[in-house]
C-alpha cells in the first residue's frame, strides 16, 4: 500500500496537538494579513535565526538562482555522494518563514542524508505572489545543477513549500531539465484553490485556519512574475514525477490532496509512498521536537532519498556501460 498509516502516537504528540489547538489556532485565526500584517511576519524569521545553530553541521550564507540561501553540511567523516545535493523550500503560506525558522529540519535532513542541503529565501508575500516563488525555485534548481555540478537533486519542502518543491516536476520538464532524483513532502500544499474546495473544512486540523487561508488566496496569483502552469499538482503528468515521499498529520487540512497525489503516482507506476501519523499536526517534522514521530519521518524520508540517489547513481553507471 502505498499510505503508511502510523495509527499509535508518542506521549509527547499529545500535549503538542492540544497546545497548538488551544494557543496556535486562535492566534493564527486572528493575525491580521493586511500588507502591514504580512510584512511583520518576517520577525519571526529573524527571531528564529538568532538562535544557536544546530549541532553536528556547519551553515555557509550564500547566493543561489539570485537570491540569497543557507547551506548546511553534516560534519566530520561522511560517505555522502558529491554529487548529490538537497533543495529545501520553506512553508508559511507563502507569507511567513525563512532560513531561520526551517534551520532545524534542513540540519536533521542534511544529517540523515549526510548530504548539503541548500535553503532557499524564494520571494513571497507581500512584495510578490506565488508565480515569483515558483520562478526563484526553478533559478535554485537550475543553478545547482548547471553551475555548482550537482547531477542528482532532491527537491523537499512542506506546506506551501511542498508546492513550489512539486512544481520543479514541472518545471524541469518544461525547460528540459534533468528531473529532481526524488521529491519530498512534509505535509504539502498541494493546490493553491484549495480554499475555494467545499469539501474541506480545517475543523480537525490542529492549527492551521480555512479562513485564513481563503483570505490570503487572492494574492497568490500577485507578481511582479506571472504564475504559469498547473494549479493542482495533481494535474501534472504522473510520468514525469520522482521517486515520491510524503509525510502528514492524519486528518490534517492538507492530507486528503496528498493520499490523492500519491494514489495517483503508485497507480502510474512511480515509487511513492506518504507516511500518515495520527496526533500529529500540520507539517510536524519541521519544528524542533524530538519526539518519536519527528524523529521517524525524517529517518524515513531520508532513507528514501538515499534509494533514490543510490538508483539513479546504478542507472547512469548501466547506460555509461552500454554506451562505452
Amino acid at each position: 500500500m502505498p499510505i503508511v498509516h502510523h495509527r499509535k502516537a508518542s506521549l509527547l504528540s499529545y500535549p503538542i496537538w492540544l497546545g497548538s489547538r488551544i494557543a496556535l489556532k486562535p492566534l493564527l485565526s486572528l493575525w491580521p494579513l493586511g500588507r502591514v500584517g504580512m510584512a511583520g511576519l518576517f520577525l519571526i524569521d529573524r527571531t528564529f535565526a538568532a538562535g544557536p545553530t544546530p549541532r553536528g553541521v556547519v551553515r555557509e550564507q550564500l547566493e543561489l538562482g539570485g537570491r540569497p540561501a543557507e547551506l548546511i553540511v553534516p560534519t566530520g567523516p561522511s560517505r555522502r555522494d558529491s554529487d548529490a545535493a538537497v533543495l529545501y523550500l520553506h512553508g508559511g503560506a507563502f507569507v511567513v518563514g525563512g532560513v531561520g525558522t526551517h534551520r532545524s529540519i534542513a540540519a536533521r535532513l542534511s544529517k540523515a542524508t549526510e548530504l548539503p542541503v541548500f535553503s532557499l529565501v524564494y520571494r513571497q508575500l507581500p512584495d510578490a505572489g506565488v508565480g515569483t516563488s515558483v520562478a526563484d525555485t526553478m533559478s535554485a534548481y537550475r543553478e545547482l545543477l548547471t553551475e555548482h555540478g550537482f547531477r542528482r537533486v532532491v527537491v523537499a519542502g512542506d506546506s506551501a513549500g511542498g508546492f513550489l518543491a512539486a512544481k520543479v516536476v514541472e518545471g524541469a520538464a518544461e525547460q528540459d531539465l534533468p528531473a529532481p532524483t526524488a521529491l519530498i513532502g512534509f505535509s504539502p500544499l498541494l493546490d493553491i484553490d484549495l480554499a475555494d474546495n467545499p469539501d474541506r473544512s480545517s475543523r480537525s486540523d490542529a492549527y492551521i485556519p480555512l479562513s485564513q487561508l481563503r483570505t490570503l488566496a487572492p494574492a497568490f496569483l500577485r507578481g511582479p512574475l506571472p504564475f504559469t502552469g498547473a494549479r493542482r499538482i495533481a494535474d501534472l503528468d504522473a510520468e514525469n514525477f520522482p521517486p515520491t515521499i510524503m509525510v502528514t498529520a492524519e486528518n490534517e487540512l492538507l492530507e486528503p490532496d496528498v493520499i490523492h497525489l500519491i494514489e495517483t503516482l503508485d497507480a502510474a507506476g512511480v515509487d511513492a509512498v506518504a507516511h500518515s501519523y495520527s496526533w500529529q499536526i500540520h507539517a510536524f517534522p519541521v519544528f524542533g521536537f524530538r519526539h518519536q514521530e519527528t524523529l521517524e519521518a525524517i529517518e524515513a524520508t531520508a532513507a528514501f532519498a538515499g534509494h533514490a540517489i543510490r538508483e539513479a547513481k546504478d542507472t547512469d553507471d548501466r547506460e555509461n556501460q552500454w554506451a562505452g
